[in-house]
């Protein structure tokens, strides 16, 4: 049997700590710009700018990586509050493109012909689960998913704290 001080102990796990949590920063960082980078190409694919509306996600992505960008250079004071006020900002676009898009399949429901037979609850589930219309209802949800690895990268410390 090793024995092991109490003092080598916490010092070996205290230096794994700093590092671990920068790793993960850094992880959710890569995470965040993964989904933009792959909103931005299913938006660009789906041609999504033929009208206002269908603007809010590009300036959602462009919210998002200004965020992100300000995160990675700075996380602390000012930036810190800018970078998650932009983050729930992207979080209400996101909530806004899943109504959106459910209220459009359920507009496209009518072509149905057993849309009048079914129960209003039926009918919204159609149009969430796309069973009618052709709008992705968790599409947005890509960006949503985006913003909040973002918060909780702004909640990781970006420096190794200093061994004690």
């Amino acid at each position: 049997m090793t024995s092991t001080t109490p003092r080598t102990t916490a010092r070996s796990s205290h230096r794994r700590g700093p590092v671990g949590a920068a790793a993960l920063r850094l992880g959710l960082l890569a995470l965040v710009a993964i989904g933009i980078v792959g909103a931005s190409l299913e938006l660009a694919f789906e041609r999504h700018w033929q009208s206002p509306v269908q603007l809010i996600p590009w300036v959602a992505i462009a919210l998002l990586a200004v965020a992100l960008l300000m995160l990675a250079v700075r996380d602390a004071g000012p930036a810190l509050t800018v970078v998650r006020v932009l983050a729930v900002i992207v979080l209400l676009a996101s909530a806004y493109g899943v109504l959106m898009h459910v209220v459009a399949n359920h507009g496209m429901g009518a072509m149905d012909p057993d849309w009048d037979s079914m129960s209003p609850l039926a009918q919204w589930w159609s149009a969430l689960t796309k069973s009618v219309g052709g709008a992705p209802p968790l599409a947005p949800g890509m960006l949503a998913q985006a913003a909040l690895l973002l918060l909780l990268a702004s909640v990781t410390p970006k420096r190794k704290e200093p061994l004690a």
